[in-house]
């Protein structure tokens, strides 16, 4: 299966699931200015609802093809007002292991997870997602940080991502 075909059974599988722009949660918006057009962004809350509010689940799902890589991306996010490295750590973690259940294993995949935050974070708290890692078939890939509402802000957060 090329990049192509399996962004476009993703695309299928989300089908009305999929997030509208703008994307917003908690007053948190993330921009796709530079972002290739072709891609799909997966809301998980619609995708997987629950009737808790403290749910460990990431907010968007983003998958887009990188041809400069040969890869299908797919960018876990979690947007907060007030950043708990922990539950963001198991929100972004739960965030991959949808992704692996989304994508053949047979296409290679790039795992980019991405917390937007509208707050200065804590020094504690920044030590700790600059520590964490998120598991992704087997290898491990660091939370980019990224602030709310500034244009390009997505693409700012996978420009400095270290593991592609």
């Amino acid at each position: 299966m090329n990049l192509h075909e399996a962004l476009e059974e993703i695309r299928q599988w989300i089908g009305d699931r999929k997030a509208t722009s703008p994307y917003t949660k908690e007053g948190c918006r993330v921009s796709m200015a530079n972002i290739p057009s072709e891609r799909v962004v997966l809301d998980v809350d619609i995708a997987f609802p629950t009737d808790r509010t403290d749910t460990n689940q990431c907010d968007l799902i983003l998958f887009y093809i990188d041809d400069i890589q040969n890869s299908l991306v797919s960018v876990p996010m979690e947007l907060k007002g007030s950043p708990d490295a922990t539950k963001i750590s198991k929100q972004l973690q739960a965030g991959a292991h949808i992704i692996d259940g989304l994508v053949p294993s047979t296409v290679k995949t790039d795992c980019v997870p991405v917390m937007f935050h509208r707050k200065k974070i804590h020094k504690a708290q920044l030590k700790k997602l600059r520590t964490s890692r998120i598991t992704f078939r087997g290898a491990e890939f660091p939370i980019n940080t990224q602030r709310c509402g500034h244009q390009g802000n997505l693409a700012q957060a996978l420009a400095k991502s270290s593991k592609r």
